[in-house]
C-alpha cells in the first residue's frame, strides 16, 4: 500500500538525513579515538552498494512522475481557453524533476539492486537503512498499476504524490552531498538542477492543503482463505465467514447465490440473537441485514442462469450458520470477534451487490415471466401457467437491482488518511534541513 511504503521510505531518510560523519560511520578514519576497521577497497564497495540502493530510489521517483503526468498541471499554470485544442507541451516543475530524473538515472553508472540484496540484511546500520530504502521503493512499484496514477486520482491526491517524490528527491540530493568522500563514490550528475527542479515542485504542490487519503491506495497482498479445520468457538464462524468472502470472488451461478443469501439471511439473525443483551446497536443492524437479506431472497426466486460456480462459497455459508447453531446459548462472545462481523458483512455485502448487477448486465442471469396465451388442457387436474426465464432487458428488474444499491450495497465511505501520515511527511521535512549541534567551545561537529 502506498501509506505503507512511503512512511517506510521517509522514515529511512529521515534516519540517514540525521546521520553525519559517514566516514567514520563506515569504519574509516575521522577522529583520533575511533580506530579505522575497514580498507579503502572495502569502503569503496560500501560505497558502490549504496549507490545501487539509491538507484532504486531515483528509479522510483522517475516512476511516480510518469504515473502523475498525464493528468498533474501545475498551480500556476493557466487555464486552457480551447477545449477542442491539445494542450502545450508540458512545463512547470514537474517537468523539470521528470526530466532531471531521467537524466540522472540514464547517466547513473549504479545497477539496480538484486533480490539478494534487497533482502539480506546488512551488518552496518547506514547501509541497513540504505536497504530498507530501496526495499520500500522497489515494492512501490506495485503501487502505480494498482490504484495509482493513470486518472485514478484527483487533483488534490495528485500534487500529495508529487510533494512526496520532490521531498524524496529533495533528501537525495543532501545525502549526495554527504556522501562525497566515500572513495570512489559518484555523485548525482548535475544535482543542482534535481534539487532546484525538486525544491519548485514541492512549493506548487504546497499551494493547496494536501490530500493524505492517498496513502489508502496501492498495491495490497490477495486475501487467501484460512485453511484447516474450524476454530473452536465463536472464532470458527468468523473464519467460514472470511473463506464465505474470498470464495465470492468467484461468479457464482444464480441458485448458489440463493444459496449463499440463505446463509447470510440465517446467520445475520442468529447472530443478533446473540448479541442483543452485550450489543444493542448491532443486534439492530443485523436485524435490519437479515431483513435485507430476506428481501432479496424472494427477489431471486425469478432470478435464474446456470453460468458461474459457487460451490465453496455455499459450502462455506453452511459452515458459518452450524458453527453457530452449535454454540452453546450461554457462550461467551469475544466483543473484538463480534465486531470483526461488522467488517466482513461489509465486504460479503458489497460483493453480492456487485455481483447481481455484473450478472444481470452481462446476461449471466435471467428474470423469469409468465408467458401470456392460451392453456391447453391435457387432463391434469391442476393446469400449470406457462412461465420462461427472459433476459434482463425484456424483464422488469428493477426491483431487485434497486434492493441491493439502496439497501444492501454499504454507503461509500469518505477517504481518511492513515494515522500519522502527516507526521510522517513532516519529520521528513525537518531533517531535509536538520543541522547537528555544535560542540562546546563554538566549534562546528559536521564531519563528513
Amino acid at each position: 500500500m502506498y501509506g505503507e511504503n512511503g512512511h517506510l521510505l521517509r522514515a529511512e531518510l529521515s534516519s540517514l538525513l540525521r546521520q553525519h560523519r559517514i566516514q567514520l560511520r563506515i569504519g574509516g578514519p575521522g577522529t583520533h579515538t575511533v580506530p579505522v576497521t575497514t580498507t579503502e577497497e572495502e569502503r569503496t564497495q560500501i560505497g558502490e552498494q549504496v549507490r545501487r540502493y539509491r538507484q532504486s530510489a531515483l528509479v522510483w521517483c522517475l516512476q511516480a512522475t510518469i504515473a502523475v503526468a498525464p493528468r498533474a498541471e501545475s498551480r500556476l499554470s493557466p487555464t486552457a481557453t480551447n477545449p477542442f485544442r491539445l494542450p502545450p507541451a508540458q512545463h512547470g516543475g514537474l517537468a523539470s524533476l521528470h526530466k532531471a530524473l531521467d537524466h540522472a538515472v540514464r547517466v547513473s553508472t549504479a545497477r539496480l539492486p538484486g533480490m539478494a540484496e534487497l533482502t539480506s540484511q546488512h551488518d552496518l546500520p547506514l547501509v541497513e537503512h540504505w536497504r530498507q530504502v530501496a526495499r520500500a521503493a522497489a515494492l512501490g512499484e506495485h503501487d502505480f498499476m494498482a490504484g495509482l496514477g493513470h486518472g485514478r486520482l484527483d487533483d488534490a491526491q495528485l500534487h500529495t504524490m508529487i510533494g512526496d517524490v520532490a521531498a524524496t528527491v529533495r533528501a537525495l540530493v543532501v545525502l549526495d552531498q554527504r556522501y562525497a568522500t566515500i572513495p570512489g563514490w559518484e555523485g548525482l550528475h548535475r544535482a543542482d538542477r534535481l534539487g532546484w527542479a525538486a525544491l519548485a515542485c514541492a512549493l506548487d504542490a504546497s499551494l493547496d492543503p494536501p490530500d493524505y487519503s492517498i496513502d489508502m491506495r496501492g498495491w495490497r497482498p490477495k486475501t487467501k482463505v484460512i485453511p484447516g479445520a474450524g476454530k473452536p468457538g465463536l472464532l470458527g464462524v468468523l473464519q467460514a465467514e472470511h473463506n464465505l468472502t474470498v470464495r465470492m470472488q468467484a461468479f457464482p451461478s444464480a441458485m448458489n447465490l440463493r444459496l449463499v443469501v440463505d446463509s447470510q439471511r440465517l446467520l445475520s439473525g442468529g447472530l443478533a440473537t446473540r448479541v442483543q443483551k452485550i450489543e444493542p446497536a448491532l443486534h439492530g443492524a443485523w436485524r435490519d441485514r437479515e431483513q435485507t437479506y430476506n428481501d432479496l431472497q424472494r427477489e431471486l426466486r425469478d432470478i435464474g442462469g446456470t453460468v458461474g460456480v459457487g460451490g465453496l462459497a455455499v459450502a462455506e455459508g453452511a459452515n458459518a450458520w452450524n458453527r453457530l447453531k452449535a454454540l452453546p446459548p450461554d457462550a461467551q462472545l469475544d466483543p473484538r470477534i463480534v465486531h470483526s462481523f461488522t467488517n466482513l458483512f461489509a465486504k460479503l455485502d458489497e460483493r453480492i451487490a456487485d455481483v447481481v448487477e455484473e450478472g444481470m448486465q452481462r446476461k449471466a442471469y435471467s428474470v423469469r415471466v409468465k408467458v401470456p396465451g392460451t392453456v391447453t388442457n391435457i387432463g391434469q387436474a391442476i393446469t400449470r401457467v406457462q412461465e420462461r426465464f427472459v433476459p434482463p432487458a425484456q424483464a422488469d428488474h428493477s426491483a431487485i437491482v434497486g434492493l441491493v444499491r439502496d439497501r444492501l450495497r454499504p454507503p461509500p465511505e469518505p477517504p481518511t488518511a492513515s494515522p500519522g501520515a502527516a507526521r510522517s511527511r513532516a519529520e521528513l521535512h525537518t531533517a531535509i534541513v536538520h543541522q547537528p549541534e555544535r560542540r562546546a567551545g563554538g566549534k562546528d561537529g559536521v564531519g563528513i
